[in-house]
């Protein structure tokens, strides 16, 4: 969604960023262990205080997180009671860790350095389809030829209505990626008892794992197309 729902969100609280959880996502246990990790650069966008940071920073060589609500990022801090220094370019640094306060549409690979690995559990979910086909070509900005994304997705029915998280199936996850990545759909557990079952009366939910690797770069002609689509 755009600037204005999200820093809303995170002033209103409560239901409104229930989305984090209080634990590391399993899939990220799985399939981003320490020997993963090892020496690798990740990159979390739209990360909002999402515990699974600490993961990377524990492991990786260092993890960069973008979130646009400073109050997310100083809740982070607070609650994995981490010290940092804020530069007057908005970035926080802690050791192992920096979070950049800024609208990652803004950002070019120069602001966020060399990515080894992404992470996005909550980010692609977040977003219209028209701001999906913006934030996968930011994304493909980011990463080179070889590198790696762990993309975790909900596919759900009925709809629940014009807010996130939105259904993604894999079918499209397909469509955003063929071109350039090898996709390997890892994970698809049917979940009966997600909280948004329930809560939506859904007949349904799936949360799938994509392990993306990239093998070719986007080309304007790509992102043209793309957007087109879209």
């Amino acid at each position: 969604m755009h600037a204005d729902f999200w820093l809303e969100s995170w002033d209103v609280g409560g239901t409104k960023t229930s989305f984090h959880r209080k634990d590391i996502h399993p899939y990220a246990r799985t399939y981003t262990p320490p020997s993963f990790l090892k020496g690798k650069r990740a990159l979390m966008p739209l990360c909002g205080k999402d515990t699974t940071l600490v993961w990377f920073r524990e492991h990786a060589a260092h993890v960069v997180g973008i979130e646009l609500a400073q109050k997310a990022i100083h809740q982070f801090f607070e609650e994995q009671d981490l010290s940092y220094t804020k530069t007057e370019d908005g970035r926080y640094e802690s050791d192992g860790l920096t979070i950049i306060n800024r609208d990652i549409f803004s950002l070019s690979p120069d602001d966020v350095g060399p990515i080894d690995f992404v992470y996005d559990r909550a980010a692609l979910v977040a977003l219209p389809e028209d701001m999906r086909v913006r934030y996968r070509q930011k994304i493909d900005e980011f990463m080179a030829i070889g590198s790696q994304c762990l993309v975790i997705t909900l596919e759900y029915a009925p709809p629940i209505g014009p807010t996130p998280p939105f259904s993604i199936t894999p079918g499209e996850i397909n469509t955003y990626y063929r071109e350039n990545y090898m996709i390997d759909h890892v994970e698809e557990p049917l979940l009966p008892e997600h909280r948004m079952v329930a809560k939506f009366n859904l007949n349904y939910l799936v949360e799938h794992g994509f392990m993306l690797t990239k093998v070719r770069n986007c080309s304007e002609t790509d992102l043209s197309q793309i957007s087109q689509a879209a």
